[in-house]
């Protein structure tokens, strides 16, 4: 078979001739004899946005493709030229089949004879019947090779014309180049070769009249003079040179190690093709002069009459006057002493002087639009370039381009390009955590890597351990006359104090604050605090993110180090708003505190569940400044109000550092009953992380309280979470007399919800220790009592659990059932670890009933969501169930992968219970790769581990496995001893 690339798309087989199917055989030739993933193929046939069948499409399609490539073959046949696989859809190509893979041999043979070397181009060349892919219009990748093709095109024809040369032979270069100059004018490589071709074969008025074409060209299609060889084409031809404007040229060198910023670069391009200023604005240190300068210099050759600078900010860091810099503008343009000594008649001057010109005008560090707007060129053909703090909305028609944080990306280059990319590729980690460091302040990295630069035995995680401390990380980040220090104090110098001092009370609370609790911080109404917030934005003081507002970090590190604000009203103001907005949340009454904005309230009172989720991270900053602030009631209040809001699992720094303030505040205010609530939390958030022992120590002593207090409640919560921690500690007969007593004082106090969620831990722990009836008749109640207090988050709890079980015991359909209630239950209250756990157990249940597509489908976005959260101890498990559906799906080695990262947490954490189920999965993964000795001790080791934890039934699947691999009795008659326990 032959396929042809270079014009249209053809092939020795009638092709499809629907634009779709030709599209992805072009996509696929591109990358001929590789996989081409899914999404890169939709991106590709819809790259203005794909349908929401885009996939089934693209099936469809590659199934038409089969069947005229391969007649008559199935798609996982022998001989199948279109292939599929995990990684998506490849086109095996042979060698000699594609005209493009020929034409490449070609250009790189016949290297040491040049005749050799000659005829190999031309032949080369010959390949091409058009333009590649003339006929198929594609996405991104498709156009990135065809200009990679046509690239290596002008390349071959440039080098066979220089041969050409090189033999005296110019009537073929003329006869060559004369069609491509004439269709690209402005292409100066080939305008150069053929005005020296027609020179030399004396054509000396057609070679003139090329070089004047392309002038023209250069000017109308890019606004730019000729090229330095273009130039000396026509010296050599001409015998005279061919002038172009000059100076004044006074643009700054560019920085040498200038990195990244493409977008920006692009943007600043187009708008200098206009005469409105353009306006480059970002943070102090934000990289403005270096990348304004950089453009400056890509666009100088379109201001033939000069370019010139200025900077506008004195070095004391007042403004300079505009009369100062045009002055100095109108002397470099030629304006006589008589001229400049009217100061009066400058303006009008420089306006004349500037009229007919082609001018670049650089501005840097503008302080005012004034000040601009005096400078500005009056000229069409004039453009001008500003550095700002701020867009300058003033200026009329201005194209305010931002200049952001510098990306990972460019951070790194930029990094690299100072201190060497080998130093950093050693210490790959410790970059990242410099960089993380730096903000993506580009002063800030400039500086770290000068510091690198500087000390070449320096370890990058010693500068990065240094910049860790926020207290000498500005001392840090100073090199010579560089400091981020100096120029974010100036930046602060421009705003008011009553704007520094919100900054500062904004950065007390240590992250993005939202703008109702700036209103409360300013005591105004909200419209008024974002009107404040967004100026301060503008300056890049602060970054918005919708309605929440964080200090930058540098200037956060720089107010630090000024004097105290006693802003102490201010920020109990702000805190007891958080107070009052979190008790609406809840539905409570919140007697003494502030009335939240109508609005705002309204917008809770439809969402609470939402509203918390957004604003836990901001009430937990709420409680640890009351807590600071030695505001212990309203810390306590705070802190139990975040809690309840937050839900479990609530992980986290933050979740433990409310808990402690919380138990201090009521310590301090001596309220027990406080103290209990808040020990159970501190227990139930080092379950969360798998910290057992400190777990366990918290829930005794909030049982120790609960008691002390008669509080059949919550003594009944903390018994159901100490069952917990005994089960997985290989205690379950502690563990079900907990939960038998929990239930009666549940039972006792009229607590349904609670007895539901006892009553389904009591299922799992009977179903764990072989009693399958009594764990369904626990089930069934928990899901009853459920239903009585109409409590659907309770009930979906315990029918995931209770479909776990019916999973393991073969009632498959029921389980769906159950699972697709929780899960819809999940998706309604947007409760994403809840969601990942329902999804864990639909993966299984899908792997158990031989959809295996279908589980790796639920199990990996249950693995994206855990991860997400941060929950590693259940990300442990769900690579238990992956390793499962691996293993099934006949892909050991994936298995191997995902249990090797289960066991490594479980370890970790001490997980007795997951290492169990773990090694059990191992066990079985090994015995089919055959490798039953290894197996046998891994199946021995996990039926071990389940005996001591007092799990019969889990025992048993580890004995049955192992009995598989092992004849030996003592397995065998270890089976029929469990078996006796097991009861169904």
């Amino acid at each position: 078979m032959r396929f042809q690339v270079l014009g249209p798309l053809t092939a020795t087989v009638p092709l499809p001739s629907a634009a779709q199917p030709r599209r992805l055989l072009a996509v696929l030739l591109t990358r001929a004899g590789q996989f081409v993933g899914r999404d890169t193929l939709v991106d590709e046939l819809w790259p203005d946005g794909a349908p929401s069948s885009a996939a089934a499409i693209v099936q469809v399609t590659v199934s038409k493709l089969r069947k005229t490539l391969s007649p008559g073959l199935g798609a996982a046949e022998a001989g199948q030229r279109l292939r599929s696989g995990s990684r998506g859809y490849a086109l095996a190509v042979e060698p000699g089949e594609l005209d493009a893979d020929e034409f490449l041999t070609l250009l790189s043979s016949g290297a040491d004879d040049r005749a050799q070397r000659r005829r190999a181009l031309e032949r080369a060349l010959a390949c091409w019947r058009g333009d590649a892919f003339a006929d198929v219009a594609g996405g991104p990748l498709l156009e990135a090779h065809k200009l990679w093709l046509e690239d290596r095109r002008s390349a071959a024809l440039l080098q066979l014309v220089e041969l050409e040369l090189a033999d005296g032979d110019g009537r073929s270069v003329v006869e060559r180049l004369d069609p491509v100059v004439a269709a690209r004018p402005a292409d100066e490589r080939f305008a150069a070769r053929l005005a020296a071709a027609l020179g030399a074969v004396g054509r000396r008025e057609s070679a003139l009249e090329v070089l004047r074409r392309t002038r023209r060209a250069l000017w109308d299609e890019a606004g730019v003079w000729p090229g330095a060889d273009l130039v000396a084409v026509y010296r050599r031809i001409a015998g005279t040179e061919w002038t172009t404007p000059g100076p004044p040229a006074q643009l700054p060198p560019a920085v040498p190690d200038f990195t990244g910023r493409a977008a920006e670069l692009a943007d600043v391009a187009r708008a200098l093709r206009g005469p409105a200023p353009v306006v480059l604005h970002g943070a102090a240190g934000a990289g403005k002069s270096a990348l304004a300068v950089q453009a400056a210099w890509r666009a100088r050759r379109r201001f033939p009459d000069g370019q010139l600078t200025a900077s506008l900010r004195a070095p004391d860091g007042t403004p300079a006057e505009p009369a100062a810099v045009l002055t100095g503008f109108l002397r470099r343009l030629g304006a006589t002493p008589a001229e400049l000594a009217d100061r009066a008649g400058l303006a009008g001057l420089w306006r004349g002087y500037t009229a007919d010109r082609r001018l670049l005008v650089l501005l840097e560090d503008a302080a005012s639009e004034a000040q601009v707007r005096a400078l500005l060129p009056s000229g069409p053909g004039c453009a001008t370039l500003v550095t700002a703090r701020r867009e300058l909305p003033g200026l009329c028609g201005a194209r305010a381009i931002p200049v952001p944080q510098l990306s990972t990306e460019d951070s790194w280059a930029l990094l690299a390009a100072i201190a060497g990319e080998a130093r950093l590729r050693e210490e790959p980690e410790a970059v990242q955590r410099l960089l993380g460091h730096c903000a993506g302040l580009a002063l800030a990295v400039r500086i770290a890597g000068v510091k690198l630069a500087t000390r070449p035995n320096q370890r990058v995680a010693d500068l990065a351990a240094r910049l860790a401390d926020d207290r000498r990380r500005l001392d840090e980040l100073t090199a010579g006359d560089l400091g981020v220090r100096t120029v974010v104090t100036s930046a602060l110098r421009e705003r008011s104090a009553a704007e520094v001092s919100l900054l500062r009370l904004l950065a007390a609370f240590g992250g993005p604050v939202p703008d109702w609790c700036a209103a409360a911080l300013l005591d105004r109404p909200p419209a008024e605090a974002r009107d404040r917030l967004d100026a301060l934005a503008a300056a890049h003081l602060l970054d918005p993110a919708g309605t929440r507002w964080a200090v930058s970090p540098f200037v956060r590190l720089v107010l630090a180090e000024g004097p105290a604000d006693t802003g102490q009203a201010a920020l109990r103001r702000a805190c007891e708003a958080a107070l009052a907005l979190a008790e609406h949340a809840r539905g409570r009454p919140a007697p003494g505190l502030p009335k939240p904005d109508p609005a705002l309230a309204r917008r809770i009172a439809a969402d609470p569940a939402g509203w918390a989720a957004e604003e836990t991270g901001h009430l937990a900053a709420a409680v640890r400044l009351a807590g600071a602030h030695g505001w212990h009631e309203l810390t306590g209040r705070l802190a139990e109000a975040c809690t309840a809001l937050a839900g479990t699992p609530w992980l986290g720094h933050a979740a433990r550092a409310v808990s402690v303030l919380g138990l201090v505040a009521a310590r301090r205010r001596r309220d027990p009953r406080a103290e209990a609530e808040q020990l159970y939390n501190l227990g139930t958030v080092y379950c969360q992380h798998g910290h057992w022992r400190r777990a366990q120590n918290y829930f005794v002593m909030a049982e120790h309280r609960f008691r002390a207090l008669d509080d059949p409640q919550g003594t009944g919560a903390v018994l159901a979470a100490l069952a917990d921690i005994h089960l997985d500690g290989g205690d379950p007969r502690a563990a079900e007399a907990e939960l038998r007593e929990a239930l009666g004082l549940l039972r006792d106090c009229g607590d349904r919800r609670g007895q539901a969620a006892a009553a389904a831990q009591l299922g799992s722990l009977t179903e764990d220790i072989g009693d399958v009836r009594r764990a369904v008749e626990s089930f069934e109640v928990s899901m009853l009592l459920a239903r009585e207090c109409d409590d659907g988050r309770r009930h979906d709890q315990a029918a995931k659990r209770y479909a776990d079980v019916l999973r393991r015991h073969g009632g498959l359909d029921q389980a769906a059932d159950l699972l697709t209630g929780a899960l819809g239950g999940a998706v309604r209250t947007r409760e994403r670890h809840w969601e990942a756990h329902v999804l864990r157990s639909l993966g299984d249940l899908h792997t158990d009933a031989g959809e295996l597509a279908d589980g790796q489908r639920c199990l990996t976005r249950s693995l994206a969501l855990f991860e997400q959260i941060g929950h590693r101890h259940a990300a442990a498990y769900t690579h238990r169930s992956l390793a499962e559906a691996r293993r099934r799906a006949g892909d050991p080695a994936g298995a191997r992968q995902h249990l090797l990262a289960a066991m490594g947490v479980f370890r970790e954490l001490r997980d007795r219970r997951g290492a169990g189920y773990a090694l059990l999965s191992l066990g079985r993964t090994q015995a089919e790769d055959g490798d039953g000795g290894e197996a046998a001790r891994l199946l021995r080791t996990s039926a071990g581990l389940f005996r001591e934890l007092g799990f019969p039934l889990w025992e048993l699947r580890a004995l049955r496995e192992l009995n598989a691999v092992t004849s030996a009795s003592p397995d065998r008659d270890r089976t029929r001893e469990v078996l006796t326990k097991i009861r169904t």
